[in-house]
């Protein structure tokens, strides 16, 4: 992934901070917004560093900040509310769906199914290194809601129960929506949902797509929202291609999942939180299950306390 530099300014309140490194996780892109009335800060998981350089281009600091804004609650998008909520006294905003999450860990915890207690302990251990506390938000927020900066909230669940855009005169702060890779490795993550939310999209008019990872799209949004589509899609074929007649196990379907994956992926995939990346391939197996058996194109059963998966036969 291409890493960007510097601050840049979309609109002249409006500015893109790049997430430290490539803005992979457990960082993404923040986006702040500064006006004579409010400091507000977008997704602030950029990276202290890069925080600093925006407050200080706009003349402000970390003191002045007003109001904290989650597009949902993934560590790579939350882990500085704490800190900054300290400093500042700023509110946070987010989804009443994802509100839940911040303000409890052990339901941090159960929307990613950890297998067992030393996983569940290693995870904890992971999202306290890089930030995570408890918190409660100032307010939640809902669909067709207008926050501070007159961004219009567009409820886009599937990524996140309560993943929300933000939209303002053909601007999209597009949150995981960000036309990369959809990442499904979570219990909480609905494919049906992701699908519906993009199509959602779709209806708006979009100039510029300011994402949480990956580029910023300023043309062909609605072809680029298509291919997004798609690629989940795509995904849920593939896991269904892995099936035949004979019934297989979440992790052998994950195996064969994992072996498709060019080997330069499946390396890269093991540099990254290597201890969970198993895990989450088999959230991301199961979430396709799941869609596929609301269409009726598999079925499950159980075998010695088991659970199996296979085609469903197509007569």
């Amino acid at each position: 992934m291409q890493k960007i530099s510097g601050i840049e300014r979309i609109t002249d309140n409006l500015y893109m901070i790049p997430g430290e490194g490539t803005a992979t996780f457990p960082f993404c892109h923040s986006y702040l917004y500064n006006n004579d009335d409010f400091c507000i800060i977008f997704d602030p998981q950029c990276g202290r560093k890069q925080l600093k350089q925006a407050f200080d281009q706009i003349g402000k600091t970390f003191a002045d900040l007003d109001i904290i804004i989650n597009t949902h609650f993934h560590l790579d998008h939350s882990g500085s509310n704490f800190f900054l909520k300290k400093i500042s006294g700023a509110k946070i905003l987010i989804h009443e769906a994802d509100a839940i999450a911040l303000e409890h860990l052990d339901a941090y915890i159960e929307r990613y199914g950890m297998e067992n207690k030393e996983m569940e302990k290693d995870w904890r251990t992971f999202l306290k290194n890089f930030g995570f506390k408890e918190i409660i938000p100032d307010q939640t927020l809902k669909d067709g809601d207008i926050v501070p900066g007159d961004f219009q909230v567009v409820h886009t669940p599937g990524h996140a129960p309560g993943h929300c855009c933000f939209y303002k005169a053909g601007i999209l702060i597009s949150g995981d929506i960000d036309l990369t890779s959809p990442w499904i490795g979570n219990l909480s993550c609905n494919i049906a949902d992701y699908l519906n939310s993009i199509e959602k999209l779709k209806k708006f008019r979009i100039i510029k797509l300011l994402p949480a990872h990956g580029l910023p799209v300023f043309e062909n949004i609605p072809e680029r929202l298509e291919a997004f589509q798609h690629r989940l899609l795509d995904r849920v074929e593939k896991t269904y291609n892995l099936l035949t007649d004979t019934p297989l196990s979440l992790d052998q379907i994950t195996q064969l999942m994992f072996h498709e994956y060019p080997e330069e992926q499946r390396n890269r995939l093991r540099r990254r939180q290597a201890q969970f990346t198993f895990h989450f391939g088999k959230i991301t197996c199961l979430n396709h299950l799941k869609y596929l058996k609301i269409q009726n194109r598999v079925k499950n059963i159980t075998h010695d306390g088991q659970e199996l998966w296979q085609k469903l036969n197509s007569d």
